[in-house]
């Protein structure tokens, strides 16, 4: 009996039943009623992936990227279709609903993820389902956050704080003042901790990687969990020492180069490798036994 899977069973009417869902909710005008012009979802995230979530581009194609690197995979898994898949579809549903009800097109992204896993779930069963969802809920990432632009203010001070607090302990002369620090003898030009410079995007960028990096390298869900949860203090960490560097350019005085060349490479150049070798190195903590046995296995080999 030739068991049923997802390489010998239809799957144009389901692509293609998806793609018309994904009209509907993405690109059909659902908000006529709206103040703006955004009439339609993807309207609203086109002008919210600007500024501090350009990163959010990325997600679409990450997307196809997850499931294109777990189609070979899904091909594999025997079909058994649930419906415990539409509990997720109609949760999804209803979250669209209220969007349109509230003119607010966030709340119908925050349903689309469970409309994908749960149209999947529903027709193909759990073992097909399971790796369609981290790529689902990985969309999260798209959606703008309300009340970032005071968690930037927030970045901005805490920042600016550190930099004053840790200099003047390293004996540096300063002055703070709001979000800029002043040498006390006038020795260089304000350092002025804009809204750039308080890593949210940088942030953002990192926790993005951070989840993706954790998903696909760790295997239980607590170390998953927890190398996530790692990438905001390392992010904010890697951000603070790329300020101070700057404070430091500036007090050897290199405060033309601190505020221009370096400034605009420092987040490749500095901020990244730092905060990845973070995560890389947290990994290798967490699966410090697991390598040992490698090593011990390679070198009886």
């Amino acid at each position: 009996m030739k068991v049923k899977n997802l390489s010998n069973s239809p799957i144009l009417p389901v692509m293609l039943t998806g793609l018309a869902v994904l009209f509907f909710w993405l690109i059909y005008p659902v908000f006529p009623n709206s103040s703006t012009s955004k009439d339609r979802v993807i309207l609203w995230m086109a002008d919210a992936w600007r500024g501090n979530f350009i990163h959010g581009w990325a997600v679409p194609v990450l997307f196809v990227v997850f499931i294109s690197m777990a189609w070979k995979t899904m091909k594999a898994e025997r079909i058994k279709s649930s419906s415990l898949g539409m509990v997720s579809v109609v949760f999804g549903i209803l979250l669209f609903l209220a969007s349109v009800r509230t003119l607010q097109p966030r709340i119908a992204l925050f349903g689309l993820p469970f409309l994908i896993f749960g149209g999947v779930y529903f027709v193909y069963g759990w073992r097909v389902a399971r790796h369609v969802l981290f790529p689902a809920f990985f969309w999260y990432f798209a959606i703008t956050l309300p009340g970032l632009q005071q968690a930037t203010n927030g970045l901005q001070v805490m920042v600016t704080k550190s930099c004053y607090q840790v200099g003047t302990f390293f004996g540096m002369d300063l002055i703070i003042a709001g979000n800029n620090i002043y040498s006390a003898d006038g020795s260089w030009n304000e350092l002025k901790i804009a809204e750039g410079c308080s890593g949210i995007r940088s942030v953002m960028a990192l926790v993005m990687i951070s989840a993706i990096y954790a998903y696909y390298t760790q295997k239980s869900i607590w170390k998953k969990a927890f190398l996530f949860a790692c990438s905001l203090p390392l992010s904010m960490g890697a951000n603070f020492l790329r300020i101070f560097t700057i404070l430091v350019l500036s007090e050897m005085g290199y405060s033309e180069f601190g505020s221009g060349i370096y400034h605009d490479w420092a987040g490749l150049l500095f901020f990244f490798p730092v905060a990845l070798t973070g995560l890389f190195l947290i990994d290798k903590l967490l699966n410090w036994k697991e390598n040992r046995k490698v090593v011990r296995v390679r070198t009886q080999e």
